[in-house]
């Protein structure tokens, strides 16, 4: 799926008027977010190994290790950084010969002993979304937890900041012309506005708000007024965060069942 794709999905669930244009940023955050959870992607990469080196750049977007192994050879097995600092400190590193043991650190491959020659390692690994890609490497069934993941991460962010009503103001003589215009409408104070001082005497109407929005009644210069702004509890990043998770626990628990049945058919042979 790519970005367009992703964004034609979003524009066609909140509105072509919402004024979002960019969700790149969202979108990487929900992609690294997923491959996070759980691993989600794996892959098996190669390190060229060179004679006399033991410093090499881990696997891009590496998130654990599960095996390393040398071509035509046998498995590395893996130690500590500090196994590797202990083994470079007592010489027994520099003992040029095939490498037998492998160490990750601040995005390194460490093998010791000292190589000796040319060897091709190969690194199976799970990893983390890459921050760079034209189409995501995960599956259909992930993609309605990458809408709903990014459509929570937008009602926290860009729409919040676009919906918000900020320091907006309702003056008494805003009451005032609205009680004129319409005496026989009672207006009802929602439960989620909350005010401070009194209304003057001139009329007993209160000011009818919206459910997602929270405000006060303070004095601006010499007429009294109601702030109010977008309340950031509001419903929509609620339903979309818990079905982001519910789409989260679901794909575990598939990835969960697959890697069960293949320890089955392991077994089995």
């Amino acid at each position: 799926m790519t970005g367009a794709e992703i964004l034609n999905v979003i524009m066609a669930r909140i509105g072509t008027g919402s004024g979002v244009t960019n969700i790149n940023t969202e979108v990487q955050g929900v992609l690294l977010d997923i491959t996070s959870r759980a691993d989600f992607l794996t892959a098996l990469d190669e390190v060229a190994i060179v004679a006399g080196t033991y410093e090499y750049d881990e696997p891009e977007s590496l998130k654990r290790i599960y095996e390393c192994s040398l071509r035509g050879l046998g498995m590395l097995e893996k130690k500590t950084y500090r196994d590797y600092l202990r083994a470079i400190a007592d010489g027994s590193a520099a003992t040029a010969g095939e490498p037998l043991y492998v160490a990750r650190r601040r995005g390194k491959l460490y093998v010791w002993p000292e190589p000796n020659q040319a060897y091709t390692m190969e690194v199976d690994y799970a990893k983390y979304h890459p921050k760079v890609w034209t189409e995501t490497l995960l599956g259909d069934e992930f993609n309605e937890a990458i809408f709903e993941g990014v459509l929570a991460a937008l009602y926290r962010g860009q729409l919040f900041e676009k919906l918000r009503l900020n320091n907006k103001k309702i003056t008494n003589r805003d009451i005032l012309e609205d009680v004129n215009q319409d005496t026989d409408t009672t207006a009802v104070t929602d439960k989620d506005v909350t005010q401070q001082g009194e209304y003057p005497a001139a009329t007993d109407e209160t000011v009818t708000t919206d459910k997602d929005f929270i405000g006060t009644v303070e004095t601006d210069d010499d007429a009294e007024a109601l702030t109010y702004e977008f309340d950031k509890s509001f419903p929509e990043i609620t339903a979309h965060a818990e079905a982001y998770e519910r789409e989260i626990i679901k794909l575990i628990e598939n990835l969960d069942m697959d890697i069960e049945t293949v320890l089955v058919e392991y077994r089995d042979i």
